[in-house]
């Protein structure tokens, strides 16, 4: 017991002692993932109903086909657990959905508690441990990614344990059986819950590639571990994939036709520069901001674009929520029904006012991920290591291989005028490496300045503050009350 205890309690440990600041950080976050798990109704988010029909189809203990549900590309990690209680216990679907909320919650405990033991990794010290969580606690994407069912929250737990056992293997030279086996286990996993995983592990095998070429003295293990890890891979989500390829021709199956080539004029030049500051900082909502990138990943940061958490819509007469692109339906149209409800009107400009804060904590992203480029860099030439550069590597390597294949798939998949691809849900795995890079910088800070450092906190306190109704879900069954 002595030993389990331990090893929950070390992650919050400043010195000898529990940090405060750290255990209440933590609470937070994990605590409003909680209350939006309960609050948040199941069947609204991202292709909710066609998670759902997965749900309903995997219950059944087969593989989920084109007729089922249009998500029928997707691994099924994310589904097994709900549709396994259904088949077990018979439980209605919308409960089973319920069940895979909780179990999110679990995974937002786990990912935020790996975290910290990646920042063990790098410095024992409490500041970079706040700070990595301070970031990480402002996004509301992070906790609008949790309430919603699907295979994102899997492969963000699981990609934070993957660099903290990769971290482990290469920083302390502890390429252990059990190490190794847990890191391959964690590689399967992750490919088995979303395609966008597998960009994870091609940046695991290129830093292993690079830790190979670096230390002669350790190239059998590595390769034993490439090897091992590769093997373990191809035992626990390999059947999915070649089941694709049987089923549909491809082991990367969509519900699109790819276009013919990649080329960035499958795209006109203002959905690549296109900004729209006026729409950006007052109206950052659909169907305003049309075909541009970057203003409406922005706003899924730090907002709800799309229409699926903050901004809410309820047919009265039904007394069911309506979300997306049927609110946007019903609002261009001449006359609004008098059943239809929204927060629309009043929430759009407070959206504005959250992007317009939100640029403090997102130039301290820029200035976190350029300040680990930069330490990678010249990690050569450092007189006097302050922390391992391996991790700020290894999670550059990862942000960089999940943004590749991100716009690789925007401009193969989706075309001109589709753009609902633009999601920062499916780039949800980042966040926690960006937060890593935010306290690795700020770590940096506190070694120069520990004025400026709570100077900066202080900002994302504020930051905090102001945006917290972004991080709650406004789908809740108590709103349905009221009408």
């Amino acid at each position: 017991m002595k030993k389990i205890f331990a090893f929950l309690g070390d992650p919050f440990r400043s010195g000898n002692r529990i940090s405060f600041s750290i255990v209440l950080v933590f609470s937070f976050i994990n605590g409003l993932v909680l209350v939006n798990a309960c609050l948040h109704d199941p069947r609204i988010g991202y292709d909710a109903n066609n998670h759902l029909r997965y749900m309903q189809a995997l219950s059944e203990l087969r593989l989920v086909t084109i007729s089922d549900s249009s998500q029928f590309y997707s691994p099924p990690l994310p589904h097994f657990f709900p549709s396994l209680l259904m088949a077990l216990t018979g439980i209605q679907l919308f409960w089973a959905a319920k069940f895979a909320q909780i179990l999110n919650v679990l995974l937002s405990l786990g990912l935020s508690f790996y975290l910290l033991k990646i920042c063990d990794l790098i410095s024992s010290r409490p500041t970079l441990k706040l700070g990595s969580l301070m970031f990480l606690g402002i996004l509301p994407v992070y906790y609008k990614s949790f309430a919603f069912i699907r295979g994102e929250p899997y492969v963000a737990f699981l990609g934070v344990v993957i660099v903290y056992y990769a971290g482990l293997m290469c920083i302390r030279k502890s390429y252990t059986m059990r190490n190794t086996l847990v890191l391959g286990t964690a590689m399967g996993l992750c490919a088995l819950s979303r395609q966008f995983g597998i960009l994870l592990l091609a940046a695991v095998f290129l830093f292993l590639g690079y830790q190979w070429l670096r230390y002669h003295a350790q190239r059998h293990v590595i390769a034993k571990t490439f090897c091992i890890c590769l093997l373990l891979i191809s035992i626990i989500s390999g059947w999915f994939y070649l089941s694709l390829k049987f089923r549909y021709g491809a082991y990367a199956a969509y519900n699109r036709e790819p276009a013919p080539s990649i080329s960035l004029k499958n795209y006109p030049v203002e959905f690549y520069i296109g900004l729209s500051p006026s729409l950006l900082f007052s109206k950052p909502v659909r169907p305003n901001i049309p075909n541009q990138l970057f203003p409406i990943f922005y706003s899924e940061i730090w907002g709800d674009y799309w229409n699926f958490f903050t901004v809410y819509g309820i047919d009265t007469r039904k007394s069911r929520f309506v979300s997306g692109e049927k609110i946007s339906q019903i609002l261009s149209g001449d006359n609004r029904p008098a059943w239809f409800k929204t927060n629309y009107d009043t929430i759009s400009n407070y959206l504005g006012r959250v992007n317009l804060v939100s640029i403090l904590p997102t130039t301290l992203a820029f200035m976190g991920i350029f300040f680990s480029v930069f330490q990678v860099v010249r990690r050569a030439r450092h007189s006097v290591v302050l922390y391992p550069k391996e991790i700020p590597g290894l999670i550059l390597v990862s942000v960089m291989t999940s943004l590749a294949g991100y716009f690789w798939f925007l401009i193969m998949f989706t075309r001109s005028g589709e753009i609902k691809a633009i999601k920062a849900t499916y780039l949800l795995q980042i966040f926690p490496f960006i937060a890593l890079m935010v306290g690795i910088f700020l770590f940096h800070v506190y070694q120069r300045s520990q004025f400026l450092y709570w100077l900066i906190l202080g900002g994302l306190l504020m930051c905090c503050f102001h945006n917290i109704p972004a991080m709650l879900t406004h789908y809740s069954w108590l709103r349905l009350l009221m009408f």
